[in-house]
């Protein structure tokens, strides 16, 4: 019935900042998030199924989890600390999180994120290392 992808990428999660604008008002994206969807394309590669072929457009996408593991701010100590445990600080999890790691992906693993009809499982948490995890049905 439906096909599925689990992908899992050790690199901590980067919120998405709107453009930049130089002085002269020239508009770019910040090396930041430039580096990060590189970084996402570079780990996706090597965790493909050799015969995936891109989602096309028009497909329904539901993303049955994604998850935003941020490791533990070393000020945080040792008896505090829950795997586990809900991030309540910034980023913010539906805007900028999302919007990073989705368009890394987009052009990749799907034509285009319109086609993500559902999302199930959204969290944010802290642990021992930075990861991100997601599996799609589609």
């Amino acid at each position: 019935m439906y096909s599925e992808l689990i992908l899992h990428f050790n690199l901590k999660p980067t919120p998405h900042q709107s453009f930049r604008m130089s002085r002269s008002g020239f508009k770019y994206t910040p090396k930041k998030i430039l580096d990060f969807k590189k970084d996402v394309a570079w780990e996706l590669s090597g965790q493909l199924p050799e015969d995936f072929e891109i989602i096309r457009a028009g497909t329904p996408i539901i993303v049955e989890y994604l998850h935003y593991c941020f490791q533990f701010p070393k000020s945080t100590a040792l008896k505090r600390r829950i795997e586990g445990a809900v991030k309540v600080t910034k980023p913010d999890l539906l805007d900028n999180l999302n919007k990073a790691f989705i368009d890394a992906l987009e052009g990749i693993v799907f034509e285009q994120d319109q086609n993500i009809v559902e999302v199930k499982d959204l969290r944010k948490f802290y642990g021992k290392e930075d990861y991100i995890e997601i599996k799609l049905l589609y």
